[in-house]
């Protein structure tokens, strides 16, 4: 099924649901086995974003990684690069392994992703979805459930999925740890593991692969060298607005 076959049949989709754009070849084939999602908006795809995947392929013996993109609400609400242009980016990332899968998914919030993964895979599948210090943080802020009950949403995430967290930024795995033990947060403890941090990309971001993208400097060690092809001069600064649900 062609890119736009499958952005129609999601976009009709009332229920939250996956359209794979490539299956691993030899990931996920019963329950029980461990499945690792990284979801982003891959504007572009960058090296810490592989890492991150591997690093918590490594720690949680998984099975499979799927690469993750929403087509509504993901993290920004404009992007430097179309929505074509980053399926094309995450696809080339997925094709260089042979047990990544890449897809998109109809709906935005992370209780939609993790139902339409858990919809997608075999009964029994245990779903780890790998995230940021950052991404970790919005899953707890009420704001993002202004239509829903936050605790609602919380308990039914953990039923489907898990949580894997990596420190960021200037964060190191102890203000992890303390995000983690914060009253709203440890009722969830037991389902999120911290996961240790990786210094050479700590600071490695798509925002800084932008940047430098619009000063006309180098960015080859900062992506996958298949998004490299991809990739193209940003003559303006970006206009990225904060997503309004998670």
């Amino acid at each position: 099924m062609g890119l736009q076959n499958i952005l129609a049949d999601l976009t009709k989709s009332p229920k939250p649901k996956l359209g794979f754009l490539k299956r691993a070849e030899s990931g996920i084939s019963q329950g029980g086995q461990r499945l690792g999602v990284f979801s982003g908006s891959f504007n572009p795809p960058t090296i810490a974003h592989v890492r991150l995947c591997e690093h918590a392929q490594e720690h949680l013996h998984l099975h499979e990684v799927l690469l993750l993109l929403t087509i509504v609400n993901v993290d920004k609400e404009q992007f430097d690069f179309s929505l074509e242009e980053r399926v094309k980016m995450m696809l080339a990332v997925a094709q260089e392994r042979p047990n990544w899968s890449a897809a998109l998914c109809s709906h935005g919030r992370f209780v939609e992703k993790a139902q339409a993964v858990s919809n997608a895979y075999p009964e029994g599948t245990e779903i780890w979805f790998i995230v940021g210090l950052d991404t970790l943080v919005r899953i707890f802020e009420s704001r993002f459930y202004q239509d829903m009950p936050m605790h609602e949403a919380l308990k039914q995430f953990f039923r489907l999925a898990l949580l894997a967290a990596f420190p960021r930024g200037d964060a190191d795995e102890k203000v992890v740890k303390e995000f983690v033990e914060r009253p709203e947060v440890s009722p969830y403890a037991d389902r999120i593991a911290i996961l240790p941090s990786e210094p050479s990309i700590t600071w490695v971001s798509s925002t800084l692969v932008r940047k430098k993208l619009m000063l006309g400097e180098e960015v080859s060690e900062l992506v996958p060298k298949p998004v490299i092809k991809f990739l193209r001069p940003l003559a303006e600064t970006s206009n990225e607005k904060p997503e309004t649900r998670v």
